[in-house]
């Protein structure tokens, strides 16, 4: 039985919460595309290759491993594109010297051909991972 787009979102958001950027992007062809909309500045918006995401992720989690990583909430979506997932991503963090809490961090748009990941869209709100406080009431413990 072939795996659905959505199965194959199941097993890659399972493995955000180690930041294992290798295990993470096992899934992508080599080819995909990673792109955030509104990425921080210094932070490249397109990766093109699985290597260089990969990579790219790699230093990125790097940079914020101060910032631990409990678990990951998401909430997945099927579209009437049968290659387009749509997640709801929200995050278990504690950041140094504040209590844990849950975030609403990110909407992915995700698509998956033949089996692989062929665009991994990043609508990330990356200020919920750098300023402790900022949660504007989306924060639960």
């Amino acid at each position: 039985m072939t795996e659905s787009p959505v199965q194959l979102v199941e097993r890659l958001m399972a493995v955000l919460p180690a930041r294992d950027a290798t295990a993470f992007t096992a899934e992508f062809a080599d080819d995909a595309v990673f792109e955030m909309p509104f990425a921080p500045p210094g932070v490249p918006g397109r990766i093109v290759g699985r290597t260089a995401i990969r990579d790219a992720l790699q230093q990125g989690w790097a940079a914020t491993s101060a910032v631990q990583v409990h678990a990951v909430h998401p909430q997945i979506y099927a579209t009437d594109d049968p290659e387009v997932v749509v997640v709801e991503t929200e995050v278990e963090v504690t950041r140094p010297g504040a209590e844990r809490v849950r975030v609403r961090s990110a909407i992915n748009v995700i698509r998956v051909r033949a089996g692989e990941v062929v665009l991994y869209r990043d609508y990330l709100d990356s200020s919920r991972f750098r300023h402790p406080g900022n949660d504007d009431g989306d924060s639960r413990s």
